[in-house]
């Protein structure tokens, strides 16, 4: 049996002797019969400063990610050049603080000045699509998307909603100057005319493009999942080495590298149609020449070394020219944009028309800067910006200090804590309550896995340290095939476990975290589809809940949960699908958090997990150090069911009450529903 650690941090899953287990079988082996029993705890609650402040509220906590490809999901609308209105209400009324762009994977090949003003440039979608050889990047393809939620589109959007932005930096197609650039963009007054990096003043650029001021960008990550083989890109794709992930591959994160690429055909990112009119309906997949003039190809991946760039039309090597200007109506020449990716060729007046049919194909190097001169070059236009890795393997921090430069450093770790039900052999689900239990049981793990990786960043780097942020998180990859839950992403089950996140995160000192996705066309998290408008998810209505808490920041404060009633589910249930040995595990009903505003007030947030019906769990709440009004405000999400969700045929199926109730002095008893969040705000008496 794993002994529960004292507060402030508690392990949510137990192994159970046996004659526990007897005494939760009773409670928990009802589900869909009889209700269970009802079931009682104590929660006490200290909250009169001193050492029993155990750590502070960050209100960006409440975060998500949200990408730019298809008008930022249709939250932007072209046409009026704005944000949905009814997307900024619900996003201002779901208390969102930070959102992330372009993205995570589909962003991972975006680079930023093709996504502001008038010309915009069609983009790379990081989904790549392998055509053949895994470790061959040549073969890769990547989509074309069109940026209409571009850079500045975004910082609208945060604007609009008082949250702020965080921005995650390309590294795969991305150069350092670029950057840097995109602070200056972000962060640096216009008027004076200069620009670090010897190019254009970006300041002068984002003024033009209608923003005089800057915007304060303070939170930034360089690149996303870098780990994973299938954003590695031109990065080492051998696994061998250190394990996970390669050792060669950190080395080129943290330093820098090349990687040669030979006979890849380029593609068009950009297409014609008969008119001549240009849309991002193409890919990086190799086409040929249609035998027009001025035809633009791309090849994968910028930024290219100009001197070892060699092309060829149908197997004839063609010439780089500095402009095409001074070219011949014959002359077999090209000019190259190395540094985004772009060949192009003559118009038959200056330079050669590569004939209809004829493939273009090219070798070449791709180089690249890593990490550590991102990280100096961006510190440099503004060293109050906060700029993260984003390798988040325990053994990143280790490699980093091993292989950077003396007196390299990160300010953050960005970190993914996702449970992936596939990937860890939980997905075999029977039922909706199975899903529900491998949830619940799961979220606790991702808490270890930050804390851990916390540890291996104290561990090997001086103070102050590094800090841990989650720009992703969330629970995905449910069976695809028979799946007896399918709207468990955006159900009260998924509402829970990130609710169980946000305390764990609390209680970690994490000061950022986005959760996956804002915006989704298929399963979401906080805002879906529904006959062209937007209907807020049940995870949108509990982030409404429990706002006011985070919103008000303040300090965590020591609490105690004495005799919180565990749920274990069936062994033979859990373990049928050769999952981990985490399947004989139980978690505890109530997940429980507690803070204190700057001006008194004392909020407390409940969890009741359960997925029993007619499983409440009431608590006696002991108060120490709070003199309060006599009143509480109690903010409560409790559907009927744990498979609860709102979609456009039940909108309403998940909704927050909200009601007053007395307080004596020294505490009061409430009843918490099974899968419900609760939230209790105890005014001081100066309130009342």
């Amino acid at each position: 049996m794993r002994a529960t650690v004292h507060p402030p941090i508690r392990p949510r899953r137990f192994r159970l002797a046996a004659l526990v287990i007897a005494a939760v079988v009773s409670a928990t082996s009802l589900v869909g019969g009889s209700p269970a029993a009802a079931a009682s705890a104590t929660i006490t609650v200290y909250a009169g400063g001193g050492s029993d402040d155990v750590g502070s509220v960050f209100a960006n906590i409440l975060g998500a990610n949200h990408r730019y490809t298809f008008n930022g999901y249709d939250t932007w609308d072209p046409a009026a050049g704005q944000v949905r209105p009814d997307v900024v209400a619900k996003t201002r009324q779901m208390g969102m603080r930070v959102l992330r762009w372009p993205g995570g994977t589909v962003g991972n090949t975006v680079w930023w000045k093709g996504t502001i003003g008038t010309d915009r440039m069609c983009q790379r979608d990081g989904r790549i699509t392998d055509l053949g050889e895994v470790g061959n990047p040549a073969d890769d393809v990547m989509p074309a998307r069109y940026p209409a939620y571009g850079l500045d589109e975004h910082l609208a959007f945060v604007t609009a909603v008082g949250a702020e932005a965080q921005i995650m930096v390309p590294m795969a197609i991305s150069n350092a100057i670029d950057a840097a650039d995109l602070v200056e963009y972000l962060n640096t007054p216009a008027g004076d005319g200069v620009n670090p990096n010897d190019g254009p003043d970006w300041a002068e650029v984002r003024a033009a493009n209608g923003h005089p001021a800057p915007y304060g960008v303070r939170f930034f990550e360089l690149g996303n999942e870098n780990y994973h083989t299938n954003q590695r890109y031109w990065m080492a794709q051998n696994q061998t080495g250190v394990n996970p992930p390669a050792r060669a591959a950190i080395t080129q994160y943290v330093n820098g590298g090349s990687r040669r690429l030979t006979g890849e055909r380029l593609g068009k990112l950009t297409l014609r149609d008969a008119a001549g009119n240009r849309s991002c309906t193409g890919s990086t997949a190799g086409v040929a020449s249609d035998g027009t003039p001025g035809q633009v190809f791309n090849f994968r991946y910028p930024s290219a070394a100009v001197d070892t760039f060699a092309l060829r039309v149908d197997g004839v090597t063609w010439r780089r020219v500095e402009n095409l200007a001074s070219a011949g109506p014959a002359d077999r020449v090209f000019l190259l944009r190395p540094h985004i990716g772009e060949v192009q060729f003559g118009d038959g007046t200056h330079g050669a028309i590569p004939p209809a049919g004829a493939d273009v194909v090219a070798d070449y190097t791709s180089e690249h800067r890593g990490f550590v001169h991102f990280y100096r070059r961006m510190k440099a236009v503004d060293p109050t910006i906060d700029v993260c890795a984003a390798w988040d393997r325990a053994n990143f921090p280790a490699l980093f200090a091993e292989l950077a430069p003396a007196g390299s450093r990160y300010d953050c770790l960005a970190a993914h804590p996702y449970t992936h039900f596939t990937g860890g052999g939980k997905a075999d689900w029977d039922s909706a309550l199975e899903a529900h239990d491998w949830h619940m049981m799961s979220a606790w793990d991702e808490r270890e896995s930050v804390a851990q990786l916390r540890q291996a960043v104290n561990a090997n780097t001086s103070a102050p340290h590094p800090y841990i942020a989650i720009s992703e998180y969330g629970a995905l990859w449910g069976p695809e095939v028979g799946n007896p839950f399918p709207e468990y992403a955006y159900s009260m089950t998924h509402v829970l476990y990130m609710a169980s996140q946000w305390i764990h995160w609390l209680e970690l000192g994490i000061p950022w975290a986005e959760g996956n996705d804002f915006v989704s066309h298929a399963w979401y998290t906080l805002l879906g589809p529904a006959g062209g408008g937007f209907l807020r998810s049940a995870e949108a209505v509990a982030r409404e809940a429990v706002t006011p808490m985070f919103a008000a920041r303040g300090k965590r404060i020591r609490h105690i949960v004495a005799g919180n009633p565990l749920r274990d589910p069936p062994d033979a249930v859990m373990c049928d699908g050769g999952a981990p040995a985490s399947c004989t595990g139980a978690y505890e009903k109530l997940n429980v958090t507690a803070t204190r505003a700057p001006d008194g007030t004392v909020y407390l947030m409940v969890v009741n997990r359960s997925p029993v019906e007619g499983d409440a769990i009431t608590a006696d709440v002991v108060l120490h150090g709070l003199v309060g009004s006599g009143t509480a405000t109690v903010r409560r999400v409790a559907p009927s069911h744990f498979t609860s969700h709102n979609d456009v045929a039940t909108p309403s199926a998940v909704t927050l009450s909200e009601w007053q109730r007395p307080v004596a002095a020294n505490g009061f008893a409430e009843t918490f529903p099974p899968y419900s969040v609760t939230l209790v705000r105890l005014p001081a008496a100066a309130q009342s």
